[in-house]
């Protein structure tokens, strides 16, 4: 079965029998990808995406898909764009790792209301000469700046129930979802769910696809680290955090970035350059045409302010 529209906020792709993929639309408010689960018995999605609207369709979408309402929300980190879908899932148990439910705990709520301030300021120059957003990213930013000032001002943040430290199996009759952590790279903690059978990986903001991922919140190198562990699994393909379902080469041009962000911030401060001449690093010519550009100057900050916190930038 190809792609087929399921709401303003995303698209469905099979993956398998009982797999599917929630794309999201390049114009709604879903902003990331999620994934539907049939155990067998039992349904679990995974992440909620940006509000409760694309949650609630989702939630919607995996009860026609699979015959019952999704029993688990999984929670791949604690940013919102993949969390604050969950209030859409009241019936649903939540689960996470231990530190990504501290992490919304203490900072979802502030994060929510700074987007709200920062997004209604930001959004009526989005197509104002010099703005930062390239013409191609207009639409998707646009959707993500709507959708939160849409959602409710009185938006729940419905933190994880569940909690594990390295790895918890969910489990039905049809077959098993591996959700594990190996620490944190994108975030201080980042989840992954894994269907062995399928060689399916749902995961989260650890890879995206044609689009800069973001480091801001993150470390190059353990991303990389990580990376190199979930492909010791054998994944066949991969449900991005963003952009389109991938092969086992997102998770290398994935990490070729984070070494090339590394490679450029070296390189910058051997040569004594201040930020401000890092910032005028062009883009590498392998990711000029990916999405999220604006992406790309934070993120040679954040791996800036690591290397050169460390004795001689020698290491990361």
């Amino acid at each position: 079965m190809g792609p087929r529209a399921a709401s303003p906020h995303f698209r469905i792709e099979r993956l398998g029998p009982g797999v599917y993929a929630a794309i999201a639309s390049p114009t709604g408010s879903g902003l990331c990808n999620a994934g539907i689960v049939d155990l067998g018995g039992r349904t679990a999605v995974f992440d909620s995406m940006l509000t409760p609207a694309a949650g609630a369709d989702l939630a919607k979408v995996a009860e026609r898909l699979t015959g019952r309402r999704p029993d688990w929300v999984v929670n791949s980190h604690w940013h919102g764009d993949h969390i604050w879908g969950n209030s859409a899932f009241l019936e649903s148990h939540v689960v996470s790792s231990r530190k990504v439910r501290n992490l919304i705990l203490r900072k979802s709520r502030r994060q929510f209301e700074d987007c709200r301030r920062e997004f209604s300021r930001q959004l009526p120059d989005l197509d104002a000469p010099g703005s930062p957003i390239a013409p191609t990213d207009r639409p998707r930013v646009r959707g993500w700046f709507q959708g939160v000032l849409d959602a409710p001002r009185s938006l729940r943040v419905v933190p994880p129930e569940v909690t594990f430290e390295r790895e918890l199996v969910l489990t039905g009759s049809r077959r098993s979802l591996r959700l594990i952590t190996y620490g944190g790279g994108h975030s201080p903690s980042d989840v992954f769910g894994y269907l062995p059978d399928e060689r399916v990986v749902f995961a989260g903001d650890l890879v995206m696809v044609g689009l800069h991922p973001s480091v801001s919140d993150g470390w190059p190198d353990r991303w990389d680290r990580i990376l190199g562990r979930v492909e010791r699994l054998r994944p066949e393909r991969v449900v991005p955090g963003h952009g389109e379902i991938g092969s086992l080469q997102a998770f290398r041009r994935e990490r070729l970035y984070m070494r090339e962000l590394q490679r450029v911030v070296r390189r910058s401060l051997r040569h004594g350059e201040s930020l401000q001449e890092l910032l005028r690093t062009p883009v590498p010519k392998r990711y000029q045409d990916w999405g999220f550009t604006f992406m790309f100057p934070d993120n040679l900050t954040r791996t800036h302010r690591l290397l050169s916190s460390r004795k001689g930038g020698a290491r990361a």
